[in-house]
């Protein structure tokens, strides 16, 4: 099994361009093709892309692992966020006016930023608001028993809006988002887990 160092990234467009670097590096240990890394740099350009937007301020790392042809991407990142700011976000995600987020990416950034800003509060809001399919509650990822977190996958998405009924608007929109997005078509699957201002993001691809 291959684990890479982990890399340092924060909202600076600089150090996420460097980050870029880690990823081909990693693809290099993990002997994939030139097709295959250009792959995995779209997977993680979109993932830092979506925290840049979703998150004035961050700072986390990512790293990757590899088992033969089975790779994952981690990013974890701390939202640096005061009260003030947690409210103002919270009122705007309660209020729908994040309704304008386009596109799968943008759609999932605004649901993990509920999730972040929510602080044990009803998810509903963000649910109806952003995704209100995917959104499972489960034992914290390491599966310890220290507490809950707001755990969002991609294949429970898919799965949801396959099981909606037929003529809902909002899972027919949501199909036309996922035919578009580049992480939906690359990765086999998408996690996310929220526990209080700290987002752990895993990335599964099989090559």
């Amino acid at each position: 099994m291959i684990v890479s160092d982990k890399f340092m990234v924060n909202s600076d467009a600089g150090r996420m361009e460097a980050a870029r670097y880690a990823t081909e590096n990693f693809a290099w240990q993990a002997k994939l093709s030139k097709r295959d890394t250009l792959r995995l740099d779209l997977l993680v350009e979109e993932t830092l892309g979506m925290a840049r937007t979703m998150l004035e301020d961050f700072y986390g790392q990512i790293w990757f692992t590899a088992e033969g042809r089975a790779c994952e991407i981690h990013f974890e990142a701390t939202a640096d966020m005061n009260a003030d700011k947690k409210e103002e976000l919270l009122s705007v995600s309660s209020t729908g006016k994040n309704a304008s987020a386009k596109g799968f990416m943008a759609r999932l950034g605004e649901t993990i930023s509920g999730m972040l800003h929510s602080a044990g509060k009803s998810m509903d809001a963000y649910g109806q608001q952003t995704m209100k399919y995917g959104i499972v509650h489960t034992p914290d990822m390491a599966g310890a028993s220290t507490g809950m977190v707001t755990v969002w996958s991609l294949q429970s998405y898919v799965s949801d809006l396959n099981a909606a009924p037929d003529g809902d608007t909002g899972a027919e929109a949501a199909w036309d988002e996922l035919e578009k997005s580049i992480v939906a078509k690359l990765a086999d699957d998408v996690i996310v887990g929220v526990r209080g201002d700290r987002i752990d993001l895993v990335i599964k691809k099989t090559f």
